[in-house]
Formats: structure tokens, C-alpha cells, sequence
């Protein structure tokens, strides 16, 4: 896989354009932080009754 392959897209009227190890490594630190949010609302939820 070539990380350095340049993808491009479209978010509302702005042309984007952004290597896949960065596309990847954005997306891998968004799912870490949804689920350390749905593990510390879960604790959360727990301790509050």
C-alpha cells in the first residue's frame, strides 16, 4: 500500500486533496477517541446512580 498516494475529495465547495497516512492516521485517531468517550461515559453512567 502507498501511503503517500494523494486522495482527493470534496467536503461542502473546498477541493481537498491529502495523503492516505495522514487520511489513516486521522481516522485512526478519531475512532480512539470515540471509543475512550464511550468507555469514560459508560464509567461515568455506572458510578452516578
Amino acid at each position: 500500500m502507498d501511503l503517500n498516494r494523494i486522495i482527493k475529495f470534496k467536503i461542502g465547495k473546498e477541493d481537498w486533496e491529502m495523503p492516505l497516512g495522514v487520511l489513516l492516521l486521522l481516522g485512526g485517531i478519531a475512532l480512539v477517541m470515540i471509543v475512550g468517550g464511550l468507555y469514560m461515559g459508560f464509567k461515568f453512567g455506572e458510578s452516578v446512580q
